[in-house]
């Protein structure tokens, strides 16, 4: 059974042992929730970047097809304004002349340039929006990193505040010691509990052992 003497004591330890060890555990909640936090935001970060790489590349694939086709119509345009133009120089009485080659050659010509122009457009429209997909992209990844950092950061700053927790707590409990202290003189008249110790009595904390003596 405690000794009523050490009960105080004793509790004193537990409950300053206690209060450290729960903020000790508080401070490393915390930072381990803020490194979750931060790597919720970096993940997020991540998955957006993929989403613009994804997103530039079915940009891209649209207008080139949009390209293709308008140079496919622009063959067959071609092709319905030759034969207008063959059938005009007929009529002209200028068939199979050098004209009607030269004329021929002549659309030919420029509804290559067209074609020619309609696929530089869509190469360049395709080049800028990667461009800008890949701006974005190292963005969104960089801000990433630094998330990832800082939530490394809390979590060490965490620990860092964790450990000194406990180390000012573990001083606090040794500065206790004192509240044990056992075999210190006895004033008499003042003994433990209300007890009149006699002189050259022991004073065992909060209890007296008295050892009888010839007292007159």
């Amino acid at each position: 059974m405690c000794s009523p003497g050490l009960i105080l004591p004793v509790m004193a330890v537990a409950t300053a042992a206690a209060s450290g060890g729960i903020k000790a555990y508080g401070e490393y909640q915390q930072g381990k929730s803020q490194q979750k936090y931060y790597s919720y935001l970096a993940e997020q970060n991540e998955r957006q970047a993929e989403a613009e790489e994804r997103t530039a590349e079915q940009k891209t694939s649209i207008v080139q097809s949009e390209a293709a086709q308008r140079a496919k119509e622009l063959k067959g345009d071609v092709a319905r304004v030759k034969g207008a133009q063959k059938a005009a120089m007929a009529v002209m009485g200028i068939g199979g002349s050098v004209t009607e080659e030269d004329i021929l050659k002549d659309t030919t010509n420029k509804a290559w340039l067209d074609e020619q122009n309609i696929r530089y457009n869509a190469d360049v429209t395709s080049w800028s929006i990667k461009k800008e997909a890949a701006e974005r992209d190292i963005a969104l990844r960089n801000q990433s990193m630094l998330f990832r950092l800082a939530g490394k950061q809390a979590r060490q700053a965490a620990a860092i505040n964790m450990t000194s927790t406990l180390l000012g707590t573990a001083s606090s409990i040794v500065g206790m010691k004192g509240l044990f202290s056992k075999g210190t003189p006895a004033i008499p008249g003042q003994g433990g509990y209300g007890l009149n110790t006699p002189p050259g009595v022991t004073n065992m904390g909060t209890w007296s052992k008295w050892t009888p003596q010839k007292l007159w």
